[in-house]
């Protein structure tokens, strides 16, 4: 038990070494730890904020010496056991399917809506638009206001919000009140994926980082599979407040597990603070590359009951079992990309932008023809999987500022490019028809794929030193290089790409 427990600060002495002054390593990695000296609330036992005398960095002194005796330093140490990480990982994953079923469960209650607050589908097409105006503008601002929060409280509090939200939702007996709780939700949809994705890696090694991404996205690619046909039924079966009292019930349950089982640290105390290649071009790069094939994808899909039915020539009643089959091949495809994403981080990002550029391109040739689109439909699900995983774990690399700003960022992207996107396909849809809709994705996706393999060579120290030094600190060995700037695999942020 540490200091903390007790409801004030630990000793400095003590942490520190006997007469006060910091403890250097003699080079052997710390056991993995479970909980982090902080200075704590005399109420609850636990801080919301660790002041900066209390995260002297240990690591960074011990790499300091280790560089100073000509070894090279040793990866920063878990701040949780592996078991403990594990089991954590599961409560995260599971509160992303929640939020994510939240975010698309409108697709399915539209009718229902409708019906009972007397508005026009369209005009309840606007749950989605809030919503997604909620997350774009909040995701930065609340990453930036908690970074130095620990991100165990950060997490608690986005579940608490989202289960006032969904409350709200549920006891929803007018438009102006639906609108509310999707504003509501979407705020904490926005705080918990500014902070979710580096705070779960964050309790990994960092060779292990892109496994763990892999694994917690798991839960938002099962939303479309599981999460939003369970709601549609349950809606039509019963009411359409019965899908959000069952996510706010889960909501309220994933609040207490995390606080119980989430160990306190922030994320200058985790495995990932920084990107391994901190680099504000190729932040920028990356960046352009996630608004192209999120706008894509947006053009297109939001509008692919439409295009299935008109152009493919698809009865109406066989929509959901179409989406049925993308979003299974998707979730297959998170689970077994997870083992090869950590050795080749960005050639993963290249494959998937490839397969998906021969998804649009068969559904700009063949759309009309059925097997061809069941085909090109089974093939996106696999390809989009790819790129969501491959595509954040690339910017948390290269994030020139610490990785919970990073990934805020990358996030703002995201959903920026499905609002420009949607938006963008509306007009086209209403101008062109649904036919044209796959050809303007295939341009983007083409112009994303240039982006990356036009990525220039790393400079600084030499591919055999890099890979030398990457398998002495415990990182994966680098894979074949095809092309520039694809021939990158996490190493130490002091060696460069």
């Amino acid at each position: 038990m540490n200091a903390s427990a007790h409801g004030g600060a630990p000793d400095k002495g003590a942490r520190d070494g006997h007469d006060g002054a910091p403890k250097v390593s003699d080079g052997a990695p710390d056991e993995p730890r479970d909980e982090t000296p902080v200075y704590a609330s005399p109420f609850s036992g636990e801080s919301l904020f660790i002041p900066d005398e209390a995260t002297t960095d240990q690591g960074a002194l011990a790499d300091a010496a280790a560089g100073d005796a000509g070894t090279p330093p040793e990866p920063p140490t878990p701040p949780v056991s592996p078991a403990r990480a594990n089991v954590v990982l599961v409560a995260l994953a599971v509160s992303a399917f929640l939020f994510v079923t939240n975010e698309i469960a409108p697709m399915g209650l539209l009718k229902s809506m409708s019906e009972d607050l007397g508005r026009s589908e369209a005009q309840l097409g606007m749950a989605a638009t809030v919503f997604a105006i909620a997350v774009m503008f909040a995701t930065l601002p609340l990453a930036m206001l908690t970074t130095r929060m620990v991100r165990r409280w950060v997490l608690v509090a986005a579940l608490v919000i989202f289960t006032a939200g969904t409350l709200l939702a549920a006891i929803a007996d007018s438009y102006a009140v639906l609108m509310a709780s999707r504003a509501l939700t979407g705020i904490s949809h926005a705080l918990f994926w500014a902070v979710v994705t580096p705070a779960a890696a964050g309790m990994f090694p960092l060779a292990q980082r892109g496994r763990s991404v892999a694994r917690l996205l798991l839960g938002p690619a099962s939303a479309g599979v599981v999460g939003l046909p369970a709601a549609t039924y349950l809606a039509q079966q019963t009411h359409w407040h019965a899908p959000f009292w069952i996510l706010t019930g889960g909501g309220v349950l994933l609040a207490v597990l995390v606080a119980v089982l989430m160990p306190s640290f922030r994320t200058e105390q985790g495995t990932m603070v920084r990107g391994e290649f901190p680099s504000m071009r190729k932040f920028l790069r990356v960046m352009a590359v996630t608004g192209l094939m999120t706008a894509a994808m947006a053009l297109t899909w939001t509008f692919f009951s439409p295009f299935v039915t008109e152009v493919s020539g698809f009865a109406d009643d066989t929509v959901a079992i179409l989406l049925f089959v993308g979003g299974l091949t998707g979730v297959v495809t998170t689970w077994l990309v997870a083992r090869f994403l950590d050795r080749w981080p960005v050639k993963a990002v290249a494959l998937g932008l490839a397969l998906i550029l021969v998804m649009w391109t068969g559904l700009a040739v063949g759309g009309q023809f059925k097997p061809v689109v069941v085909a090109m439909i089974g093939l996106q699900g696999i390809s989009w999987s790819i790129l969501v995983i491959s595509v954040v774990n690339w910017a948390l690399r290269h994030s020139p500022w610490t990785v919970d700003i990073g990934n805020a960022t990358y996030a703002t992207l995201f959903n920026a490019g499905n609002v420009v996107g949607s938006r963008v396909g509306a007009v086209m849809l209403g101008t062109w028809g649904a036919r044209w809709l796959p050809v303007a994705s295939m341009v983007l996706i083409a112009v994303a794929l240039a982006l990356v393999l036009t990525m220039p060579r790393g400079r600084g120290l030499g591919r055999g030193l890099g890979r030398r030094l990457g398998r002495r600190r415990g990182y994966p060995a680098e894979g074949e290089a095809s092309a520039p700037g694809l021939d990158v695999v996490p190493a130490p942020s002091s060696v460069r790409e």
